[in-house]
């Protein structure tokens, strides 16, 4: 059997009863669990933040539970390390929801995971998009574009993911979309961003074990990653570039 690609997955959905994602503390353990045999060896709690997207919750909450999840990870899934970020909704005020510490930045840096709203026939325009994100950088702050790959106006302008990434927007695909995506659209975007050396950071998007749920499927994404790209930035989308601005390892 082939050995599954080492990686650090960016964007994960295990704070127990945060948001849509785990509910339980077993089922964000069986999570960790499942994304440790898929090759991750650290993994980052993105809870959803946001008002827009139904989910706001309560920032020492989020905390504790975190907490709690690594004290029963270290003995029960001891390979992997953990850290908190939020997945924030991108709304034109997110500077002052952070400057607040509503939600999370990753790992206490000023990378922020941002997601739009994307929601069967409710999708957000480029505009809005690049709108919104350039506001962040112009703040001081370092966005992050969750899965840009599954929204339908850039689906429909990929051209306009190039001017972000110029701009200084850094993308995290899901590597589930890279190759076992079933929808083209999405599929092809994805592998678009990575032949274009557009990915910075890879990620489960994982939500529970649960029926109708997503759990980690990466190995598959992965391998195609290594096969269509180069190796050093195969390496660098896998688990170098969070290393080195979101753990600030070898500096």
């Amino acid at each position: 059997m082939e050995e599954a690609k080492r990686f650090i997955d960016t964007h994960s959905h295990i704070v127990f009863g945060a948001d849509d994602g785990a509910q339980s503390l077993r089922e964000a353990i069986d999570l960790l669990k499942l994304d440790r045999e898929e090759g991750a060896f650290a993994v980052f709690a993105t809870p959803h933040y946001g008002r827009e997207n139904g989910f706001a919750p309560d920032a020492a909450m989020v905390r504790e539970k975190f907490e709690l999840l690594k004290e029963k990870a270290a003995e029960e899934v001891p390979e992997i390390e953990l850290y908190l970020g939020t997945e924030w909704y991108c709304a034109w005020d997110l500077g002052d929801r952070v400057h607040r510490r509503d939600a999370f930045r990753m790992n206490d840096t000023d990378y922020m995971l941002c997601e739009f709203l994307e929601y069967g026939q409710v999708y957000e325009t480029c505009e809005k998009i690049s709108c919104n994100l350039k506001e962040l950088i112009r703040r001081g702050f370092r966005p992050v574009l969750a899965h840009p790959e599954r929204y339908r106006a850039m689906q429909e302008d990929r051209e306009r993911l190039r001017e972000l990434w110029e701009a200084g927007v850094l993308m995290q695909v899901n590597a589930y979309d890279l190759y076992l995506n079933s929808k083209a659209r999405t599929r092809e975007t994805a592998q678009w961003l990575a032949t274009e050396r557009m990915i910075s950071f890879i990620g489960s998007d994982m939500h529970g074990t649960r029926p109708g749920k997503k759990g980690p499927r990466l190995k598959e994404g992965l391998r195609w990653l290594y096969e269509h790209t180069d190796e050093e930035y195969a390496d660098a989308v896998a688990f170098g570039n969070a290393e080195k601005l979101f753990l600030k390892k070898g500096e």
